[in-house]
């Protein structure tokens, strides 16, 4: 009798091939453990087993807890959709919360970096309409140029890329229609070195200039009077780079960089108080005659009569 109870209590308590079932998940059909598995189901791994919200009062199967419960329960911290730097809050909070959180705009991704409150968000989108058209122009084009360049510069033979005075710094103009017995091809319409920065221009001379008179093309940057210019800290300092595009590889484009810094006293970098613009400052042996024609496998700067130039702020 006692070895008949002995063996019963062996099996139903100690022996690791007893297989017993899960008094949560039963109710579908039934599963069986080995003794050495079932604790671990049990408290680890069953759907139906018996759990608390962490955050909440409430207790119920664990797939409906950490499903359909989570999804809306009302102290789940949740992070503000806006990145106001708050910091996270239960979402019964939230939306109080986004009512006086400054948003972003909309066009952030794109360059505009202005908040303001939700309630504001209509009137700024009207105010900042023609901004916001040139950033998101100035950015297609910068992905355009690097996913295709032949594509991106045959696009940019529009008046959206050329005739922009909102421009701002990466800006890429072109140039049609070129002859070099012109002496002055164009003085293009304005592009800035940054928002609401310093108002500049790109001067072009086919036929050269000065020591590269009939033998270089030549290119000069021109400071302009501009709208901010109140506001600027003068003298103008930084480095642009004036590149010259290859346009059917993205490789040996033709470019110069200029300093504008306290070692370069004469270059004209200083606030333009008589007429709308100062003297260039540049490269009359901006690239010869000959590189400007040349044709390879690799690189072509005149293609179908356009030339591409790029202004940068480094």
């Amino acid at each position: 009798m006692l070895q008949r109870r002995y063996l019963t209590s062996h099996v139903e308590t100690e022996c690791p091939c007893y297989k017993v079932g899960c008094q949560y998940c039963h109710i579908t059909g039934g599963n069986q453990f080995i003794q050495g598995e079932h604790k671990n189901h049990v408290e680890t791994e069953c759907p139906y087993r018996k759990v608390d919200c962490q955050y909440y009062h409430i207790t119920g199967e664990h797939q409906f807890i950490e499903g359909e419960h989570k999804e809306q329960c009302p102290k789940l911290p949740i992070s503000c959709l806006n990145k106001c730097g708050v910091g996270s809050l239960p979402r019964k909070e939230m939306e109080a919360h986004r009512k006086v959180c400054p948003v972003q705009c909309e066009y952030h991704n794109v360059g505009c970096e202005e908040r303001m409150m939700r309630k504001d968000l209509e009137f700024h989108k009207k105010e900042k309409m023609e901004k916001h058209l040139s950033l998101t122009s100035s950015q297609l084009t910068a992905v355009m140029m690097a996913l295709h360049p032949i594509w991106s510069l045959n696009l940019m033979t529009g008046k959206t890329v050329v005739k922009s005075d909102d421009q701002v710094c990466p800006v890429i103009l072109c140039i049609a229609d070129i002859h070099e017995e012109k002496s002055i091809l164009c003085s293009y319409s304005a592009f800035y070195s940054h928002d609401k920065g310093y108002k500049m221009c790109l001067r072009v001379y086919p036929a050269g200039n000065g020591s590269g008179k009939d033998t270089h093309l030549s290119a000069y940057l021109y400071l302009m009077k501009g709208p901010h210019d109140d506001e600027l800290t003068w003298s103008l300092r930084g480095k642009f780079e004036v590149k010259l595009l290859n346009q059917i590889s993205d490789c040996e484009h033709h470019s110069w960089t200029m300093n504008y810094d306290d070692s370069t006293t004469d270059v004209p970098a200083g606030r333009i108080t008589g007429g709308d613009i100062g003297r260039g400052w540049g490269r009359p042996q901006f690239i010869s005659n000959e590189d400007l024609h040349k044709v390879t496998l690799t690189c072509q700067y005149l293609k179908d009569n356009c030339i591409f130039f790029q202004v940068s702020k480094l």
